[in-house]
């Protein structure tokens, strides 16, 4: 759901999307107040998510990049929430489990004054290492066992990445890494999810500048940084909490301590830590005592998530496999981190939100790697409430199996439940009214669309969930915050869904396409229009619709918005969460979307060459879908043949390669008959729609003819025309039923990463080669300059006019079949 997946600086920013979800969509929840919206403004890349979506090469993935480095940068400056007193930082922590401090400073205080002397002979970070970790060891000494960690030196170990993009090189070494509670030994490859915090250790580089109260201004600092700032991103991203602390060590005995939440981050003034004794001492205790919870866990680990015992994960994953449409899923596929998480669903009888406790399988669908945003995450649940109904009642229905989403969308922004709701509401509507010839496409419709089943905000409080709703919300204790503060959010949606790249058949990724853009028409005629049109919110059912024979849908509107009548619609049928019709306005103009799928007049508004404001409508959507149909048939086939075909096209922030692409027929083998047909037919629609005069076509075999009937495209004047929904349906639905030629088992190819380097060496000895030839056959050729040269570039593939010879042959390894079938 990303995955994705999956602007500002953020995954919430750089030309990413803009509106978030916020509040509870329940009806009769305490009323909604609408709060102070800021107006969206063009987003920027951010790393993580955001970014690997718009680097589809090797380099430009790599933590050397200096492009990444500057998107990282940027993002941590505008995300910086200031510089606190230690004692003032300490105290927000809270008070951690009663303890006399002092003890545990006197206890430590030899060892202490040893390290002292060590660090200030240090002569490099590798000496302050040891007697550091026998400090912190020291520290914790005498902590209760269940909840003592230990420290170890990790600057030599490698810790793989939790990203979840392809090939992704950033493995990372943190110099110091604090356990989890509890775990006091460890042996063997360290992951993310067993470190508790990290230490970064810098002989004499301060990351941050206490007079000036922010980040540093020197490469070293700032590159230091980057490298806290990620450590932090591994932290939280692995164990799910709601923030993390890490801790800096420069100038050998100074420290400052950083905390992170997925709003911003904050840290201390500079200390002394050989001066002043208790600060390290208390942190720790706070960071692995908090108060309020009865098993061991760190300050900041969600309250609302728990570990099953062996018993209970045997119970579940039994009744997972009793589901029918599990039923071929062997043992090892429910592998993952099992947990219990807190959701809620409406009461089917009451529509009354129930807390539910919801058991988690398999591995997580989708997961975004962003360091702050909305960090959303999907996993595979069924509830412990079914399979107790299940065994106390053989004759009850079968446990569903939900998505269950996580995430932390802005306070400000309206909650996504909103517009599954009206959807829904819409779609039971047209059934009800629907002709005796119409009822069964309209029923079809409202069984593929997905649904909300329940929506929770944590940041508030339940009855029936014992939590702490400031836990919930970012950073609740600053008081001057630059940037939104956000809360946290749990859906229960359905159906579960695998992405598009895992397509068996280039017709059956048309067809979840076609079914998706059926669902985009269904809810923009129920008053709301999606504006994030994407990969990772389009995708396969998991378990296909029985009857139906493609299995596609259309989710994620946490960046959806209200039409003006979709807002009248709204407030008639939830009158509880009014929404002002002067918001939709406002919304409407904001610039939204996934930067490689956005049309090319809401990527002009973002900069400023639309000149004037630009109203996100369901035209712009449908040619999100081309864009996203070209970007899976570019990354997952071996239709073209050049490995960089996806950067070329999608990793520039400007709308002009898009334009470019536009004025030529598409590059890819036509061997695929209908699907070159539909790509091209859609191309012209969506160069017509941006720009002016329409292109020609060649119409010389039976696919062609299959749409060569649409008048609209025939009369097309240079007037741009919009894309509608009846007509682009149309194109896919008669391809999709009355073309002989789709290939079978044309299933989707691994993307792997191509690296421009060795591109351009391929380039640049084909050249190379070229000229020699040419040389060779005649001093001539030599002689005869530029225009020698340009006609051997030409033949090499290199040359003006030249782009459909760029490659000829797929580099070794670049695309190789997909071994992994699909569940």
């Amino acid at each position: 759901m990303t995955n994705s997946s999956q602007a500002s600086l953020d995954e919430d920013s750089p030309l990413e999307r803009t509106a978030d979800d916020a509040s509870r969509a329940e009806e009769g929840a305490t009323p909604f107040t609408e709060p102070r919206v800021e107006s969206a403004t063009p987003r920027k890349r951010g790393p993580g998510t955001s970014l690997n979506a718009q680097s589809n090469n090797l380099e430009s993935r790599q933590q050397g990049d200096l492009g990444a480095r500057r998107v990282w940068l940027a993002m941590l400056k505008s995300k910086f929430d200031g510089m606190q007193d230690v004692s003032a930082f300490l105290d927000a922590m809270g008070p951690g489990q009663p303890v006399n401090i002092g003890t545990i400073v006197n206890k430590a205080r030899y060892t202490l004054g040893t390290t002292a002397t060590k660090l200030v002979d240090a002569d490099t970070e590798k000496d302050m290492t040891e007697p550091m970790i026998k400090y912190l060891n020291k520290v914790v000494a005498d902590f209760p066992p269940g909840i003592k960690p230990s420290f170890y030196d990790t600057s030599n170990t490698r810790f793989p990445s939790v990203e979840d993009g392809d090939q992704i090189e950033h493995h990372t070494m943190p110099d110091i890494t604090g356990s989890k509670p509890g775990q006091i030994s460890h042996d063997g490859d360290w992951e993310w999810a067993q470190a508790g915090t990290v230490i970064e250790l810098k002989y004499k580089i301060d990351v941050m500048d206490d007079k000036k109260r922010g980040i540093g201004q020197s490469q070293e600092a700032q590159k230091a940084l980057i490298q806290l700032a990620k450590g932090a991103r591994n932290l939280i991203m692995a164990s799910g909490s709601c923030f993390v602390y890490v801790v800096a060590v420069f100038a050998r005995i100074r420290a400052r301590i950083f905390r992170f939440d997925r709003s911003g981050f904050s840290v201390t003034e500079s200390f002394d830590f050989t001066k002043d004794w208790k600060h390290l001492p208390t942190f720790l205790w706070r960071l692995y005592n908090p108060q309020g919870y009865s098993t061991p866990v760190m300050t900041g680990a969600d309250d609302t998530i728990s570990l099953p015992t062996e018993p209970e994960q045997k119970r579940m994953r039994e009744a997972v496999l009793r589901i029918s449409a599990y039923d071929e899923w062997k043992d090892e596929d429910l592998d993952g981190e099992h947990l219990w998480i807190r959701a809620a669903r409406y009461n089917s009888d009451t529509g009354e939100l129930e807390i539910v406790r919801c058991f988690t399988f398999g591995d997580i669908l989708s997961r975004s790697d962003g360091l702050f945003g909305r960090a959303t995450r999907v996993l595979r649940v069924i509830l412990e409430e079914d399979v107790d109904a299940k065994e106390q009642d053989v004759n009850a229905a079968e446990p569903t199996v939900y998505a269950l989403k996580d995430a932390w969308p802005q306070e400000c922004r309206r909650p996504e439940a909103d517009f599954y709701r009206l959807i829904e509401a819409h779609c039971k509507r047209e059934v009800a009214e629907a002709s005796s010839e119409e009822r069964e496409q309209k029923q079809a419709i409202l069984d593929s669309i997905a649904k909300c089943h329940g929506s929770l905000d944590l940041s508030v409080q339940h009855d029936n969930l014992d939590h702490d709703p400031q836990l919930h919300q970012t950073n609740p204790t600053s008081e001057d915050r630059p940037n939104l503060p956000r809360r946290h959010m749990r859906l229960l949606l359905t159906p579960v869904g695998i992405p598009l790249k895992n397509f068996k058949s280039t017709k059956s990724l048309v067809g979840a396409l076609f079914c998706a853009m059926r669902h985009h028409e269904a809810a923009y005629n129920a008053g709301v229009t999606h504006r994030d049109v994407s990969e990772g919110n389009v995708l396969f059912r998991e378990v296909p619709l029985d009857g139906q024979e493609f299995n596609g849908f259309l989710l994620d509107w946490d960046y959806a918005e209200f039409t003006p009548e979709g807002a009248k619609t709204f407030n008639r049928l939830f009158p509880n969460n009014p929404l002002p019709a002067a918001d939709v306005d406002k919304s409407l103009k904001d610039v939204t979307g996934t930067f490689p799928f956005m049309a090319i007049e809401i990527i002009e508004n973002s900069n400023g060459v639309a000149g004037h404001p630009v109203l996100h409508g369901p035209h712009h959507d449908l040619e999100s879908f081309f864009w996203l149909l070209v970007w899976i048939v570019l990354r997952h086939t071996d239709l073209n043949k050049n490995p960089l075909a996806c950067s070329d096209l999608f990793d520039f922030l400007g709308h002009q390669m898009k334009v470019v692409y536009l004025r030529k027929s598409i590059p890819i083998d036509k061997t695929n008959r209908p699907l070159y047909v539909l790509l091209e037919r859609y191309r012209e629609a969506v160069k017509i729609q941006n720009l002016p005069p329409p292109s020609t076509r060649d119409s010389d075999d039976e696919d062609d003819e299959i749409l060569a009937s649409d008048s609209d495209d025939a009369d097309a004047s240079p007037v741009a025309l919009t894309l509608r929904h009846d007509k682009v349906l149309g194109w896919f639905e008669r391809l999709l039923t009355q073309s002989r030629t789709w290939p079978e088992n044309d299933e989707a190819q691994d993307f792997v990463l191509p690296s421009t380097r060795q591109e351009d060496q391929k380039k640049d000895e084909s050249l190379r080669v070229s000229m020699m030839k040419s040389a060779t056959g005649s001093s001539a050729s030599l002689s005869a300059g530029s225009g020698s040269r340009k006609r051997a570039a030409a033949e090499a593939g290199v040359g003006e006019g030249s782009e459909s010879k760029k490659v000829k042959k797929t580099a070794e390894g670049t695309v190789k079949r997909r071994g992994k079938k699909n569940k």
